[in-house]
């Protein structure tokens, strides 16, 4: 199954808006007020059909996992998967994500590479 991912706003930009939280499962915090986002409220909203949490950056609908990879490594996460480790049934972000090739360039032998905040 091929998935097409969104290059992602330039790094500064995304630390601009938002800090890594351990206070709420998107794992996201507002560092500034926009829009109806106060400073210090959850960045992101949980899509109930999907069961992710998502994030808009100047009018772009994001993942919010992929977020919050972005800004724990500095890496855009554009030519990889990332994923919630099985476990993780609430898709919480502030437990470990699993960084894996796109599906389309993924071997079959090829194991899932934990990533551990």
């Amino acid at each position: 199954m091929s998935r097409s991912h969104k290059e992602m706003p330039p790094l500064w930009r995304v630390q601009e808006l938002f800090l890594l939280s351990d206070k709420y499962p998107s794992g996201l915090e507002w560092r500034v007020k926009k829009a109806c986002n106060a400073a210090g409220t959850q960045g992101g909203r949980l899509n109930k059909a999907t069961g992710f949490y998502m994030v808009c950056i100047d009018n772009v609908v994001y993942l919010a996992h992929r977020v919050v990879y972005y800004l724990r490594t500095g890496i855009d996460p554009i030519n990889t998967d990332i994923l919630h480790e099985p476990l993780n049934k609430q898709k919480d972000n502030r437990q470990s994500l699993i960084v894996s090739k796109k599906y389309s360039q993924k071997k079959q032998d090829e194991p899932y590479i934990p990533f551990v905040s």
